[in-house]
């Protein structure tokens, strides 16, 4: 076993670690971290259109550009069914995940999607 020098990782006279930067107990530590940077997780951008085509001109609200995330497109899916009051899907294709709602929902979805506190939680 390696013998670690205290000028390397100094422990204060009680035998807590301080910080080799400051001097300050790790705990009280206000320096940045020494980790690499984790990148920041993407907002959802999503794109909202409506679409009839092959649905005998029926109207259907297609949000797209979702995450590949199967299990948070079914939660995102069905809050969004019972928030409009729609039946619906979703699916994961070549350009991310989708969801379909029944009808014309798309300035709810817009709402929905706009707001701070959901704008915060769907960051994937």
């Amino acid at each position: 076993m390696i013998d670690i020098p205290d000028s390397i990782y100094p422990k204060d006279s009680n035998g807590n670690a301080l910080c080799p930067r400051c001097k300050k107990t790790v705990a009280e530590c206000d320096c940045p971290s020494l980790e690499p940077a984790k990148p920041k997780s993407q907002p959802i951008k999503p794109k909202i259109r409506l679409d009839r085509s092959g649905r005998q001109g029926k109207v259907v609200t297609l949000i797209g550009a979702l995450p590949r995330n199967e299990a948070y497109l079914k939660d995102l899916a069905k809050e969004l069914k019972v928030k409009t009051g729609s039946g619906g899907t979703f699916y994961v294709d070549g350009d991310g995940g989708t969801i379909e709602l029944q009808g014309d929902h798309k300035e709810m979805v817009r709402e929905f999607f706009g707001t701070k506190k959901l704008r915060e939680r769907f960051y994937v």
